[in-house]
């Protein structure tokens, strides 16, 4: 990175929690407001059972704004609470309690509270929030259609409401592969950092890039493509549309650092800090509204009706992406440190173009500062470069491995 760009990095906030895996589907939003409240907790939650109905109920220390919705494939029942916390501990994990099947939770990075019910089968909801010796019981009624979470998907929402979701004909298609996207910075004109010796960011990451691609390609059944394999500019937007074009599992954009103090050493790895996906959705949203052709997330093109679906969305898309990017850097962050010993011990998160894929698990790596005069020597180096790029290599194959079987894409 140019030198203008790392001063800023002294401002970045850490990554915030973000929420679990929640799959594409057209959500029936059932939202019940009620006045919003500061420092609400929640303080238990009980399981009851009437008849085919099963009653789950949380108690609040106030009334809050909250809402629940559906998702499908696999079959959840999403409860989001506003200005929520914890106070003791509610049991996460399996429940044998049909159609329920789960229970987990995550805060928010807006300091709210979401809570997702796992479902045995398509189940109909119902949610109130009533009044109850000085605390407040939202109860959340669930009771089973009778569909199966087994059982063939349910057909797209394009059958009933076409003027609301339609089908993208530009969607490319599905593929078998695991895919990678390497993004070696900078390019053509655009040199990056420059070191004492010369040595140019955009040439060395460029290396760094290639040996990257032929170990995966070598070790792994997984598809390589490369943003440039040659001295090229490519704009930052541009870098990203590759990515999408195809279909792109991981986004991985490779640099080296530079800091005005040479002793300044060590890798580091960064995702989207979620002030940067916020500003990203919105810049989404507000372009949707202003296309024709509207929103598109997967393979599917939300359009008049698009504000009322696209935000939430929009939103499990971005979460579920950071959820994903966050553990991918920090399994790459720990190879990197057998390398060369990390800037910091933990993952960095910051607004960088490149990361702002609302559905691609991305990640940028800095190799290694070109200003401290011991490190750019090695990034000259065909060995030092093939460490580096077998470190990020063992971090993406660990990714791999324990998430490409139940990896859900949204493009």
């Amino acid at each position: 990175m140019k030198k203008d760009q790392t001063t800023r990095r002294n401002f970045l906030l850490k990554m915030g929690a973000v929420t679990s895996l929640l799959a594409v589907s057209s959500p029936l939003l059932l939202t019940r407001l009620s006045v919003a409240a500061s420092g609400t907790s929640l303080t238990g939650a009980s399981l009851a059972s009437e008849g085919n109905a099963l009653h789950v109920s949380f108690v609040l220390s106030d009334t809050t704004k909250y809402k629940v919705f559906k998702l499908s494939d696999p079959e959840r029942v999403v409860i989001d609470l506003d200005r929520t916390t914890i106070k003791g501990s509610i049991k996460q994990g399996r429940y044998d309690r049909p159609p329920l099947a789960g229970i987990r939770y995550a805060t928010r990075p807006d300091g709210g509270l979401r809570i997702v019910l796992d479902m045995l089968s398509n189940v109909a909801v119902s949610s109130s929030l009533k009044a109850k010796r000085g605390d407040h019981i939202l109860t959340v009624s669930l009771q089973a259609n009778g569909s199966s979470t087994s059982a063939t998907r349910t057909p797209p929402l394009v059958a009933t409401t076409p003027s609301t979701l339609t089908p993208s004909s530009s969607a490319p298609p599905q593929k078998g592969r695991f895919v990678v996207v390497l993004d070696a910075g900078h390019g053509g004109h655009d040199p990056g950092a420059i070191g004492r010796l010369g040595t140019r960011e955009k040439d060395v990451v460029l290396g760094v890039a290639r040996k990257l691609k032929s170990r995966i390609e070598r070790d792994s059944n997984m598809k390589v493509v490369m943003t440039r394999d040659s001295d090229t500019f490519i704009p930052l937007r541009q870098r990203l549309d590759i990515a999408r074009r195809n279909n792109a599992d991981l986004f991985i954009s490779i640099h080296a650092d530079a800091n005005n103090r040479s002793q300044v050493h060590g890798s580091s790895v960064y995702v989207l800090s979620q002030n940067g996906a916020s500003s990203e959705a919105a810049r989404l949203l507000a372009e949707s509204e202003n296309n024709a052709f509207g929103l598109k997330l997967g393979d599917l093109t939300l359009g008049d009706e698009h504000n009322k679906v696209a935000p939430i969305l929009l939103d499990l898309s971005q979460n579920a992406t950071l959820e994903k990017s966050l553990e991918l850097a920090k399994r790459t962050l720990r190879e990197l440190a057998a390398v060369n010993n990390p800037l910091r011990s933990q993952v960095e998160s910051a607004g960088f173009m490149v990361l702002k894929a609302p559905d691609i698990p991305s990640m940028l790596v800095e190799t290694a500062f070109l200003s401290n005069r011991l490190e750019e020597k090695r990034l000259r180096t065909d060995n030092y470069q093939q460490q580096l790029a077998d470190a990020i290599f063992k971090g993406v194959r660990s990714y791999q491995q324990a998430f490409a079987e139940t990896q859900e894409r949204y493009a």
